[in-house]
């Protein structure tokens, strides 16, 4: 839903025009002949109090998770006010959402620059894929946090963000053994689709034990082991 309201604005002595959207709940401002530098000036400070919100947010929610977190509790942290929050970010969940896509964004970024690497042997950039994205997510308490069954079963409006991280994984996953056939290093006959698919199914079905359980810590020294398995699998004779 899209509505507006606009009105004038006098501000430092300066006459403004300012039109304010609202698209599903989310103000977004469009200011008529504003100066660009005082516009970008303006931009700026809300950046970096969003950021700062954002930061504060995940340490906070990471602390007492997310059903014992109040935006009041937010709000102190950072020395703001609650209406700050709900200006930047409309509601609790959505905030939660935010934070937990910021882990995701760091994942994707670490995963970026091993998928980049089209000279190793494609079998040495799936083997790191996996070690990384363990290793990332290890370091990820608020995406931990939805992995908890009465999170799952309750609060479900982070499956979006995690569901758009799956696909994207798979596609690069598909590019990669695509590449590795071509190569002559894999052979995987059938549909890559799936088997990418399986791939991250098999290392998410992992993340209950590794990071809620504590298991990541004994298990870490025969990763490669495990991770050989996976892969001799697909190698070309």
């Amino acid at each position: 839903m899209v509505r507006n309201f606009h009105g004038n604005y006098k501000v430092s002595n300066k006459n403004y025009t300012i039109v304010l959207y609202i698209v599903d709940c989310i103000p977004l401002f469009w200011i008529k002949d504003f100066n660009i530098f005082d516009y970008y000036s303006f931009l700026v400070k809300m950046s970096k109090i969003k950021n700062q919100l954002l930061k504060v947010a995940s340490t906070t929610f990471s602390k007492y998770g997310y059903y014992k977190t109040a935006m009041e509790d937010i709000a102190t942290a950072a020395q703001k006010a609650k209406g700050s929050l709900y200006y930047h970010f409309g509601s609790k969940e959505l905030l939660f959402e935010a934070v937990v896509l910021d882990e995701l964004n760091r994942l994707k970024s670490e995963l970026s620059d091993v998928f980049s690497d089209t000279e190793s042997d494609t079998r040495e950039v799936l083997r790191r894929y996996m070690l990384k994205r363990m290793e990332v997510l290890r370091h990820a308490p608020n995406y931990q946090e939805t992995l908890r069954p009465n999170f799952y079963e309750h609060y479900d409006f982070v499956d979006q963000v995690k569901q758009q991280m799956l696909q994207w994984e798979v596609q690069q996953i598909m590019q990669l053994i695509q590449r590795g056939i071509q190569k002559g290093e894999l052979d995987l006959p059938g549909d890559h689709l799936v088997y990418g698919q399986v791939l991250v199914m098999l290392l998410q079905g992992l993340e209950p034990n590794f990071y809620l359980k504590g298991e990541y810590d004994r298990l870490e020294s025969h990763f490669d082991n495990l991770i050989h398995i996976i892969t001799k699998g697909i190698s070309k004779l």
